[in-house]
């Protein structure tokens, strides 16, 4: 995130956004509004482009997954930190949310991502191991500090294009996501989660994948920093419908753009996650 990377060299990039679809990425640039340009390496297209915030420029470098699951989502991302090398890793989605806790159209930020689909099968069950990585404290934080303002949400509402109902507010969360490489309509089997992670709020395919290879990928001198949020839109359950599709992909890339450009207006903040000295030289 820092100006001369902003400005910066066609090898690297200070934000890596990831998303699950196409349709999704799609949203992420109408959101941020970045003229992006398409640019391919290693076998892999991305698209680049510069999102400038007063006087300084933030580089960012957007992929989507070309299959489904947290396996392709950390090769994809895996792959786009080696090459890119980003301080920070955002993915921006949809999710399921646990019907007593959010509603639809609400972002969850994922304060801890864990696997749900791997461990032991006991008697037709699985056991979870529940492997996890949990966002840092300082950047909780952070991102609570700035949503907990009273204009955050209702500004990422205010500029969806679309039509919403007229009593919808948006809320923004902050807890456990599950992840797995199912797609999952069981309310049972949600409520089997929530009873052994009482902070659970949402489910997808990919977090977990994205927020391994981030911590993966970091080293003791560069940490690559993984925000996941999502925009929920059905129950996992069998109601699933693609009504709040459009509104969730929109509100999580315009969440992350509140991010991107708040943060430029907290100097220890901006030293904190900008990185771009670290850097692994090519």
């Amino acid at each position: 995130m820092s100006a001369h990377a902003g400005a910066g060299t066609d090898l690297s990039a200070d934000i890596m956004v990831i998303t699950g679809l196409s349709m999704e990425l799609e949203w992420f640039g109408k959101a941020v509004g970045v003229d992006f340009a398409r640019v391919a390496r290693q076998g892999t297209s991305y698209l680049r482009g510069v999102h400038r915030v007063g006087d300084r420029e933030i580089s960012i470098v957007a992929v989507r997954q070309l299959g489904k699951g947290l396996t392709s989502a950390a090769v994809t991302t895996t792959k786009a930190i080696c090459l890119w090398q980003p301080s920070v890793v955002v993915m921006t989605g949809i999710c399921a949310g646990v019907s007593d806790s959010v509603q639809l159209g609400d972002l969850v930020v994922a304060t801890q991502c864990f696997e749900h689909a791997s461990g032991q099968l006991v008697s037709g069950q699985i056991i979870p191991l529940q492997n996890r990585i949990a966002l840092e404290p300082w950047l909780l934080d952070y991102l609570m500090s700035i949503s907990e303002s009273a204009s955050c949400a209702s500004t990422v509402q205010a500029g969806y294009p679309g039509e919403l109902p007229p009593d919808f507010a948006m809320r923004i969360h902050y807890g456990s996501m599950a992840c797995g490489p199912l797609v999952v309509k069981d309310a049972d089997y949600v409520a089997t989660l929530r009873s052994r992670e009482h902070s659970l709020l949402a489910l997808d395919m990919e977090s977990y994948g994205v927020a391994l290879a981030a911590s993966m990928c970091s080293t003791p001198l560069r940490t690559v920093h993984a925000i996941v949020v999502k925009g929920v839109v059905d129950y996992a359950d069998n109601s699933k419908n693609d009504d709040w599709h459009d509104y969730a992909a929109y509100a999580s890339a315009a969440f992350a753009r509140h991010v991107i450009n708040a943060t430029y207006d907290r100097p220890v903040a901006f030293a904190k996650i900008t990185d771009a000295d670290s850097r692994i030289s090519r």
